[in-house]
């Protein structure tokens, strides 16, 4: 015998409420909006397959349960199999079931077949079967081609917790949902009803307190020889109903509005908080909030209106959600510049499903309008525009003060003659210049209207008056503008007045010789593209890169979009492209050009180039000519250098000295032998003393060019920095082996070395010192200016006595005095 508990999904309710509160609205409703259930082959007629219960509104309320269809024309062939007891909400089966039911149902070859019932509950028994869709739930029977499993085949948490079963139990607030049947200990307000085992609460729930608790459902399940117990979690929520009232932070807010007046414009927003929730969905009335104006001013109701949303929000304390309804005070016209209030506006709100006078808050704005001064700086303003520009180049912008922050109201601009009386020669100066506006700015765009008078030299500086209107008081406000025509008034004239689109040109060199439309100099300009893609600074030609193209189609290319096309075009762009917020080419692939019907953007063509055949030619012969150049400066100074540079001297012959009888405190390998050219030397193989008193650092030590040079050996002219603790450089010779050398030419270099530092003789070559350490082995000799004494005397005897005669003091002089040979 297998004796076990399950989980049965139903509610039941016993009446108790908190204080004097008496929900209203509510009724007879399922905690739940579904139940699954399986049924198989076999079972037998009057077998109950499960029970549901209903939430009471009251202790007199007795539910009554009815299965119920959604259409009288649409009832299942199997409604007739079931049937719902009309006080228990026990479902039971109404014939046993066959396996020919089962066909009946399936065609196909499968093993399961899913049925569908939907029930409903009234205060009363009814005859009727259509559902009332406020108080349906939906029972979904999962039908097995197969016989009732015996207990000791089901699995033991299917048995207990079936997986299907994944409704959560709703139960509404400030009542007392029971019957959720379970085995099992709660925490209050929850508690287990021993000779029911339903689950009860003890208490009423508050949402606002907690809107989710979460039980442990334990089961047990009992045998001959084995006791298991089995648990699951069970989320029970507890829905929300009308028992708070609104409250505001705050009663008043203070707005003074001046330059945005505009209809839709809002004057500030006030806040009323409800802790309850209020539900999204038409048809459920629950926290639905009206708003009644207080305001008996007719000015005030034909000009504000309040608008109301609201939003949910979780409280700062538990994150409970809660409502916060915003009411904003906005413009219901736009108000006029010569307008000036102060009011005071209120407004009734009310919670029409809260029971009670506390249901209401009053909401109060002040509100101050004061009237908009329309008047310009008081200043001339001058703007430059070149005699080469082109008919529709912009010139500048005019505005009168805090124009940009206008909203509501219109101004227009016009420009006049300062002085009705000048000459009419004059007088067709001052059409070169005009001004347009577009509807949706409030600034005027001054633009070039004629070029004729910019070729006449008697046309200089023009000085307008600019006049600023309000549209709706024809209020007036005026100042004075300059303008000053720059350039050569002969040249202007030469040109063709002749004028094209320059969004056309798809090549840089077609764009920079056209004359276009809106080109501030005459010639429209080239803007090459860096990137790949789709980007923002795509390659195309405009008249004015500084505002063509930058994504604002302004008031003059927005009467006459072909001046740029890139910012104001309306039609189709073909190719890759990225449309702009209202018109024109936000970003676009390669080179965008625009004909008459529409723009295109394509990969620019290989032919076009940064530069031309003719500026290769250029660069090319720039190059030859720099290599030439290059080769003659060179042989002239080689030439120069060679002239002008003495003979090599033999230092090798007067620096060689015989090595001494005792050998240098050195190393070498076993087998030194002397093996000509082929043999190196490796600094690593000798390990040569360190002598403080001689040794000189190797950093301070730079090496010049060579002074004389022999088979293994030779001698740099180099400059020592301190050398002998004297200040700054000396003028030294070096003298070292070179590459090839063998380790029989180092050892006679040591001997020298050590032979130098025993001679001190004024007619003799002195040494300062030697680099031994960390590299090869350097001497440092005294410079001698004039080379070896044998040259000296031999290049003396071959000029004669004339070269002697121009020359001995010179050479007396370097022969007796030691010092004059560095």
């Amino acid at each position: 015998m297998c004796l076990f508990c399950r989980v049965i999904k139903h509610l039941k309710v016993k009446t108790r409420r908190s204080g004097n509160y008496r929900p209203r609205g509510w009724s007879l409703y399922f905690p739940q909006t579904e139940y699954t259930e399986t049924v198989y082959v076999g079972q037998s007629a009057r077998t109950p397959l499960l029970q549901l219960h209903s939430l009471l509104d009251s202790d007199t309320e007795r539910p009554h349960f009815h299965l119920c269809w959604t259409s009288a024309h649409k009832v299942p062939v199997y409604s007739s199999w079931f049937i719902m007891d009309l006080h228990s909400g026990v479902l039971s089966l109404n014939k046993t079931l066959e396996e020919s039911d089962f066909a009946l149902l399936n065609q196909k070859s499968w093993s399961v077949q899913k049925l569908f019932l939907r029930t409903m509950v009234l205060n009363s028994s009814s005859s009727r079967s259509q559902c009332s869709h406020k108080r349906t739930a939906r029972i979904i029977l999962d039908f097995v081609n197969a016989s009732v499993p015996q207990c000791g085949q089901t699995d033991l948490k299917e048995l207990c917790f079936p997986h299907r079963d994944a409704s959560i139990p709703h139960v509404m607030e400030n009542r007392f949902p029971g019957a959720l049947r379970h085995c099992g200990e709660y925490p209050a307000p929850f508690a287990v009803n021993d000779s029911t085992w339903e689950l009860i609460v003890t208490a009423p729930l508050d949402r606002e307190e907690n809107e989710r608790y979460r039980l442990l459902l334990l089961c047990t399940i009992r045998t001959d020889s084995l006791i298991t117990k089995l648990e699951t979690p069970l989320d029970v929520f507890v829905n929300d109903e009308d028992d708070n009232a609104p409250f505001i932070n705050g009663t008043e807010q203070r707005h003074r509005h001046q330059l945005q007046q505009d209809k839709g414009g809002s004057f500030g927003t006030l806040y009323v908080y409800d802790r309850d929730l209020t539900p999204i969905y038409p048809e459920q009335s629950q926290n639905k909030y009206v708003w009644t104006s207080l305001n008996s001013d007719p000015w005030i109701k034909e000009t504000f209106d309040l608008k109301g949303t609201f939003r949910e929000k979780k409280n700062a304390v538990g994150g409970i959600r809660e409502t916060v309804h915003d009411y904003q005070l906005v413009l219901k016209r736009s108000l006029f510049v010569n307008e000036n209030r102060s009011v005071q506006l209120h407004y009734l709100v009310n919670d029409t499903t809260y029971p009670g006078l506390r249901g209401t808050v009053l909401l109060h704005f002040n509100v101050t309008v004061l009237p908009v001064q329309i008047l310009f700086p008081n200043v001339t303003q001058v703007f430059t525009v070149s005699r080469r520009a082109s008919v529709y180049a912009q010139v500048g912008r005019v505005c009168v003060e805090n124009c940009p922050e206008f909203d509501g109201f219109s101004v227009s601009y016009r420009l006049e003659l300062p002085d009705r009386n000048m000459s009419s020669s004059l007088q067709s100066c001052y059409s070169a210049i005009s001004v347009s506006q577009a509807s949706d700015v409030m600034w005027g765009l001054l633009f070039v209207n004629d070029t004729e008078p910019l070729g006449r030299p008697e046309c200089q500086e023009l000085l307008y008056t600019v006049v600023a209107q309000e549209e709706h008081t024809q209020e007036e406000a005026s100042a004075q503008v300059l303008v000053m025509l720059e350039g050569d008034a002969s040249k202007a004239l030469q040109e063709s007045q002749e004028f094209s689109s320059c969004a056309g040109n798809k090549r840089r060199g077609e764009c920079e010789s056209a004359r276009g439309l809106g080109a501030t100099n005459g010639r429209c300009q080239w803007r090459q593209g860096t990137e790949r893609g789709i980007s923002e600074s795509y390659s195309t030609c405009s008249p004015d890169l500084r505002t063509c193209p930058d994504s604002f189609c302004d008031a003059g290319r927005k009467q006459r979009p072909s001046i740029c096309p890139q910012d104001c075009t309306k039609g189709p762009v073909v190719g890759g492209h990225e449309r702009g917020i209202r018109d024109g080419i936000q970003a676009g692939y390669g080179t965008c050009y625009c004909l008459t019907e529409r723009c295109f953007c394509e990969k620019e063509d290989d032919e076009v180039a940064i530069c031309d055949d003719m500026c290769k030619t250029i660069i090319a012969t720039a190059l030859l000519l720099s290599f030439i150049v290059s080769i003659l400066l060179s042989s002239y100074f080689i030439h120069r250098y060679h002239k002008n540079s003495p003979k090599p001297p033999i230092a090798s012959a007067e620096m060689t000295f015989r090595r001494p009888a005792q050998a240098y405190p050195i190393s070498f390998p076993a087998n030194n032998v002397r093996r000509g050219s082929q043999e190196s030397i490796e600094t690593d193989t000798f390990k040569i003393p360190e002598d403080p008193k001689w040794e000189f650092p190797r950093k301070n030590l730079v090496l010049g060019k060579t002074l004389g040079e022999g088979e293994f050996g030779k001698v740099v002219k180099a400059t020592a920095f301190r050398l002998k603790g004297k200040a700054g450089y000396t003028t030294v010779a070096v003298k070292m082996l070179k590459e090839n050398a063998s380790h029989s030419e180092l050892r006679d270099l040591l001997s020298e070395f050590t032979l130098l530092k025993q001679v001190n003789h004024p007619h003799v070559i002195k040494m300062f010192g030697a680099c031994s350490q960390d590299g090869p082995l350097y001497l440092i000799v005294e410079y001698a200016k004039f080379g070896s004494l044998r040259n000296f005397l031999r290049e003396s005897r071959k000029v004669g006595p004339s070269y002697m005669g121009r020359d001995a003091n010179r050479n007396s002089s370097y022969l007796e005095n030691p010092d004059d040979r560095r």
